[in-house]
């Protein structure tokens, strides 16, 4: 079972995921359709609002899974590990509008990403 699977079956247990691995520009073209941003980002969550198992999409900026990784000090795994988790607790309705939310997110993502045996020493958001 892949990580993704395993962090999505984490908060998603009846549900299912979709994850597109996509480049800059075309999660850029998604984030200005969809967010109102003209600018590119490392990860998209889009709920499906279905209650019937599927729980949404997760788009993820590849691109910014390496820039990141290098700047992080992290392998892109971990990177993208990091990233996958926090789209899915975008789509289970976490946010880190404040800074207490922000950090409450953070050590969620954190939690996930040990699930799969993944060591994440900072990460994007």
């Amino acid at each position: 079972m892949s990580a993704a699977t395993t962090l999505s079956a984490q908060l998603f247990p009846t549900g299912h995921v979709a994850l597109r691995v996509l480049d800059g520009p075309a999660i850029h073209a998604l984030n200005r359709e969809y967010r109102g941003v003209d600018e590119a980002t490392d990860v998209l969550s889009f709920p499906s609002g279905d209650d019937g198992g599927f729980a949404g999409d997760l788009a993820l900026n590849w691109e910014a899974v390496l820039k990141q990784a290098r700047v992080n000090g992290n392998t892109p795994e971990a990177e993208a590990v990091a990233l996958i988790a926090h789209g899915l607790l975008h789509l289970a309705g976490w946010d880190h509008q404040t800074e207490a939310s922000a950090r409450r997110m953070d050590a969620r993502t954190r939690e996930l990403c040990s699930i799969v045996k993944i060591e994440v020493k900072c990460f994007g958001h």
